[in-house]
């Protein structure tokens, strides 16, 4: 008989072999680009390694086409971005974007972080950490499937450094509520959480600029971990 895992995802005991299998399917590369990073199980990325001339680091899940990314990656030179996506017809516009800037402060990880996430980064890794419009999943049977979910702000007090920044967006009130109210739940991760309708001075994806022409109600929260 194999030997168990403890696997975050939902929350069970997964078998070895269906572990591994689930790794292989999360970190499997649809195409090739430089910019892909590499990742090992039970070997956590280290950015000061990827970067070593950057000061900061900015990680966005679910990075879409690119656009809120490549804005800050223009606006921020000395800061390191890791974007984790998915789906490969993304990155590869993303990839084309990229090239098109030469900018050289941006890497992909083409994985699904909703199965894995800690197990991609050390500890205390970044400076600031984005979730844009993630899919708002709206039968309550299948809240389960939301990214943020009720253990989420554990994996952003691991990832984020003392006093890191965590930035969510939703045009859906019911999730965005929901993250608001699971947020101040773990106040002791956190000492500022605030929400707004606008945000300021932040670059605008293509999907949020739809829904602002819309007239769409768009809550914006932001988190701070607590100052260790």
């Amino acid at each position: 008989m194999s030997c168990c895992f403890y696997f975050r995802y939902n929350f069970v005991f997964v078998d070895e072999k269906i572990l591994s299998k689930l790794w292989k399917i999360a970190t499997k590369k649809n195409f090739s680009s430089q910019l892909f990073l590499e990742v090992q199980w039970g070997q956590p990325l280290n950015l000061t390694k990827i970067f070593p001339d950057k000061e900061t680091f900015f990680l966005e899940l679910g990075s879409g086409w690119g656009e809120v990314a490549i804005q800050l990656a223009i606006q921020k030179p000395k800061t390191g971005f890791i974007l984790l996506e998915k789906k490969p017809d993304r990155l590869k516009e993303t990839f084309r974007k990229i090239q098109k800037r030469n900018l050289t402060n941006i890497r992909f990880l083409n994985a699904n972080f909703n199965w894995f996430l800690e197990e991609f980064f050390e500890p205390n890794s970044f400076h600031e950490i984005l979730l844009n419009f993630p899919d708002p999943w709206p039968k309550n049977k299948h809240h389960k499937h939301r990214t943020f979910n009720e253990e989420f702000p554990k994996k952003l007090f691991y990832l984020l450094k003392s006093g890191g920044l965590f930035y969510f967006a939703s045009d859906h009130g019911g999730y965005a509520r929901s993250v608001i109210r699971n947020l101040r739940r773990n106040s002791k991760f956190f000492e500022k959480i605030s929400y707004s309708f606008q945000r300021e001075n932040f670059p605008i994806s293509h999907y949020e600029q739809k829904k602002l022409n819309e007239k769409k109600c768009i809550y914006y929260v932001e988190a701070q971990k607590s100052i260790l």
